[in-house]
């Protein structure tokens, strides 16, 4: 049995996408290289983002660590996907699944990442000190919410399949950038995040002709998982105006807490419904948690005040605040493990779900959850 872990090169694309379709077809037919394009690439670059066990000289074991600079409340976090999880059913029950995702936190605190997220079965990752957390907003309309919600406010608004020009490029990215929680992509990989997950990317443009924001739809258009949109007006009308292109319902898969269009969107949707936004291991507490309370602070109102909680044993207490006086040597008012601390900190539920607060800590209720969660078609 090797323990050997290597990270794999361009050379090794063909055979690493064989190796990942096959072990995930024993769920559903896959094709990783199509699927995600945004990571998938047969260069070394990308390549090298996979840490690999091989026995006997077969690829036996894979586990991908993908960087992602996520840009929230204008606070730059460094943090890294993991994806492509996967095992050779030849292999398994050697340990080579632990093995890859022990040497994955390793190198990650190695490398100063701040947090990291993962999508999979939560008893399976939490011993890799990942817990399910952050929140977003599933939001579905159906034809009555736009003839009743939005009464013609929607015509005029068309939509244009997205060629790869620069001047597309440029205007969907700015509009991208513009929001106050988005990953950062360079204009050269843009293209192939929209296009992730087998999901199209469509201009919206108004009555003028002017691009007011764009989807990432499904092949069908009854899914959304990336709204975009100039501003909340615009994101109503690009809503109703797809749905009467479709003539179909649409849910649209996630939209984050912060965002500026959720509460016109809520204002006309059928339903909407709170979800945990993946699973979640930070390693840099503080610097997290002062990224997406600033945030939060841009959104929305705050109460003023500060709350010390010790999470864990290796950092010292986090400092929670609305305000300029909150640090310094004090003692905590909350000590928690880092997996409780997620679903208090970052919901969907509120903190007193998960467990009781003290007084001293009561100050969390009015202030979480706070936003960790990205958009769909960045995850890995």
């Amino acid at each position: 049995m090797s323990r050997d872990i290597i990270r794999l090169s361009a050379s090794d694309f063909g055979e690493a996408m064989a190796f990942l379709d096959g072990v995930f077809a024993e769920h559903s037919p896959h094709d990783f290289a199509n699927l995600l394009p945004s990571i998938y690439q047969p260069t070394d670059e990308h390549m090298r983002c996979n840490y690999a066990v091989r026995d006997g000289g077969r690829l036996a074991a894979i586990v991908g660590v993908f960087p992602i600079d996520w840009r929230v409340g204008g606070v730059p976090l460094k943090m890294a996907g993991i994806g492509g999880v996967s095992v050779h059913k030849d292999f398994r029950g050697k340990g080579y699944m632990k093995l890859l995702m022990n040497h994955a936190v390793q190198q990650m605190q190695k490398d100063g990442v701040d947090l990291s997220y993962l999508g999979g079965r939560r008893q399976r990752y939490t011993y890799f000190g990942y817990e399910v957390g952050g929140c977003k907003y599933q939001l579905k309309f159906n034809l009555d919410n736009v003839r009743h919600g939005l009464r013609g406010a929607e015509a005029g608004v068309t939509f244009e399949l997205f060629e790869d020009d620069s001047d597309s490029l440029s205007t969907l990215k700015n509009l991208h950038e513009a929001q106050p929680n988005y990953c950062e992509r360079s204009e050269e990989a843009f293209a192939r995040y929209v296009r992730s997950w087998s999901f199209m990317p469509r201009l919206a443009r108004d009555e003028q002709g002017q691009v007011v924001g764009y989807v990432a739809a499904n092949e069908v258009g009854d899914q959304v998982n990336e709204l975009v949109a100039r501003d909340p007006e615009s994101a109503r009308r690009i809503v109703g105006a797809w749905m009467q292109s479709t003539q179909l319902g649409l849910t649209l898969q996630a939209v984050g807490p912060i965002d500026p269009n959720l509460r016109a969107l809520i204002s006309f949707a059928e339903t909407t419904v709170t979800a945990p936004a993946g699973n979640w291991r930070i390693f840099n507490w503080q610097k997290v948690v002062d990224a997406l309370i600033r945030a939060k602070q841009m959104h929305e109102p705050m109460p003023a005040g500060s709350v010390a909680v010790q999470i864990g044993e290796e950092q010292g207490p986090v400092f929670i605040r609305n305000d300029e006086e909150g640090r310094g040597v004090r003692p905590a008012d909350l000590q928690i493990d880092p997996l409780t601390a997620v679903p208090m900190l970052f919901g969907p539920q509120s903190p007193a779900s998960v467990q009781p607060l003290p007084e001293s800590a009561r100050m969390l209720a009015a202030w979480c959850p706070l936003p960790l969660g990205i958009s769909p078609q960045d995850k890995v």
